[in-house]
């Protein structure tokens, strides 16, 4: 099913572009020798966002739970690309593919907060006290249970990308572009400090050291855009693409040490990203980009929690939204052959 709904926008990418490309050669005619390009560049990056999940699961009454946790995305990326780079006969971009792979080379920043909002003992059960029943959930306006904790990220990302230059001026091109993001970030948390208010406050104020969180998120984004470029002179070129999937999906699966518990998840939904990037032609066959992208991820789907504490619990079909805004700067240094 995953394949299936990769091939279909993929597909679709490269039926445009190669309309586009046919179109053009049979309309234009070569005035001089047009010339092909592998090129080569190595580059470092920034990330900054986050990646969360929030759940929700209310009973026939009303009663139930909402949790929200959400991962902080702040780390040094190390980034690796590779592509094919078409000429026209005027010496100008034509058709580029770009397979691009960023890493993380530090372990990330920032605290995971988890946030919890309870109506009944769905998911706590706080002690009894009358008048309410025994092991009820006592009934709180706001936030009821807040933590963060440390954390540790590990993170690695493959974007491949098509574009394709159709130049309606000397110097502006407009054209389509398609490609497929991969994204998997992995995190251990540890050293939690949690808060509990209202009646919450005596039984879930706690610090506890060590371990107590391992979270794993795949995103997987087959898109569509448009493509433009913009020649400032012989030695520069401003870059932009914006693109949009309506496939885009994740699979997070979460395992919370303390409790036993390991929750999985699988979601669809959307992802929207535009790219500006500046780049300078340095020598003929060297250039440097200096470029941003902004990522915005929404999908929704279900969770499924499991117990491994002896009890054999599983609590299925509990609505899940896994979402993710992520802003990355990347300098980049290329060389054709």
């Amino acid at each position: 099913m995953a394949l299936y709904r990769v091939c279909i926008p993929v597909t679709m990418a490269a039926i445009c572009l190669f309309l586009s490309s046919s179109v053009t050669v049979q309309a234009a005619q070569p005035v001089q020798q047009s010339s092909n390009d592998i090129t080569f560049g190595l580059g470092i990056g920034y990330l900054n966002g986050n990646t969360l999940y929030h759940i929700s699961s209310y009973d026939t009454t009303g009663q139930g739970i909402e949790s929200e946790l959400e991962f902080p995305l702040k780390t040094f990326l190390f980034s690796i690309q590779g592509g094919y780079l078409s000429k026209d006969p005027k010496g100008r971009d034509k058709v580029k593919i770009t397979l691009q792979w960023l890493t993380s080379i530090d372990n990330g920043s920032g605290k995971l907060k988890d946030s919890d909002w309870l109506t009944n003992n769905y998911d706590i059960q706080a002690p009894p006290s009358p008048p309410n029943p025994p092991n009820s959930g006592y009934p709180h306006p706001g936030k009821d249970i807040y933590s963060e904790s440390d954390i540790s990220l590990k993170a690695n990302i493959i974007d491949i990308r098509g574009s394709y230059n159709n130049w309606i001026s000397g110097t502006l091109s407009v054209g389509p572009s398609g490609g497929f993001l991969y994204q998997k970030f992995q995190f251990d948390a540890s050293n939690v400090q949690q808060v509990g208010y209202g009646p919450y406050s005596p039984w879930y104020t706690v610090t506890v050291p060590g371990k107590v969180l391992t979270y794993e998120v795949t995103y997987a984004i087959p898109y569509l855009g448009v493509h433009s470029q913009i020649q400032l002179g012989h030695q520069f070129q401003t870059i932009i693409d914006l693109g949009y999937s309506p496939w885009a999906w994740a699979d997070d699966r979460d395992d919370h040490i303390l409790r036993q518990k390991v929750s999985k998840a699988s979601t669809t939904g959307k992802a929207y990203l535009a790219t500006a990037t500046m780049q300078w032609n340095i020598q003929d066959n060297d250039c440097l980009q200096v470029g941003g992208q902004y990522l915005k991820i929404d999908t929704t789907g279900t969770q499924t929690q499991t117990f491994y504490d002896g009890s054999g619990l599983v609590y299925t079909g509990i609505h899940d939204k896994i979402t993710s805004q992520q802003t990355t700067i990347t300098v980049l240094f290329s060389r054709w052959f």
